[in-house]
């Protein structure tokens, strides 16, 4: 009997570039994440090999943008539990490389719901007419993250500076700055839009320029 698989394909939100949510639609969610797309084709290509049917497929993106949270467990015994003891969890195990996106939340989930885990490589693969190399694409992310963040601060801080100059001391000062920020279009050191309560946390923390 052929062995029936379940692909989980998963992702981090990445906030300086509006990247926060992940379309419930497989095929929407790989048309706006090629870290999903590489791993449906990963997943689908090997069992298309001969190993068995790919009954499922689940697109899943976190919630923090540094690393994996326990939330994987409420998603996985949403849409796997039916699957317990009848198929296995195919997923791509990035973390054989420099611990790139080690999810260590994904083998408690599956023990907890009764379902087998198969973690594939992250070898390359031709994707899109070119060769697409995981772990080549997330050191180079982690550059331009990097210096996206880096940048975030310095206009975030940089903004909230002048924009207290300009407001004075005085009731409601914090909801004010906010909204002259986001009228500016300057976001947050997360990338988000401001509210009161944000300025006031990063104007305590601010070192007086």
């Amino acid at each position: 009997m052929a062995e029936l698989f379940v692909g989980f394909y998963w992702t981090l939100p990445v906030n300086w570039a509006g990247f926060r949510s992940l379309p419930f639609d497989l095929e929407a969610a790989t048309a706006v994440s090629k870290t999903i797309r590489y791993q449906r084709e990963r997943v689908r290509r090997y069992v298309a090999g001969g190993h068995g049917e790919l009954v499922d497929e689940i697109a899943f993106m976190d919630v923090r943008p540094d690393r994996a949270t326990e939330i994987v467990e409420t998603e996985l015994k949403r849409r796997v539990s039916k699957y317990a003891g009848r198929a296995i969890l195919l997923y791509v195990a990035f973390n054989e490389h420099h611990r790139w996106r080690h999810n260590p939340y994904l083998r408690a989930a599956a023990e907890s719901i009764g379902i087998e885990l198969l973690a594939l490589s992250p070898e390359p693969i031709d994707l899109d007419g070119r060769s697409f190399d995981p772990i080549a694409h997330f050191t180079k992310w982690r550059s331009r993250d990097e210096e996206e963040k880096a940048r975030l601060r310095y206009e975030a801080t940089d903004g909230l500076r002048q924009a207290m100059q300009q407001i004075p001391a005085k009731r409601g000062r914090w909801a004010e700055i906010a909204s002259v920020l986001n009228a500016k279009d300057i976001r947050s050191i997360q990338g988000n839009v401001w509210t009161a309560e944000g300025v006031r946390k990063l104007a305590t923390r601010m070192v007086p320029p």
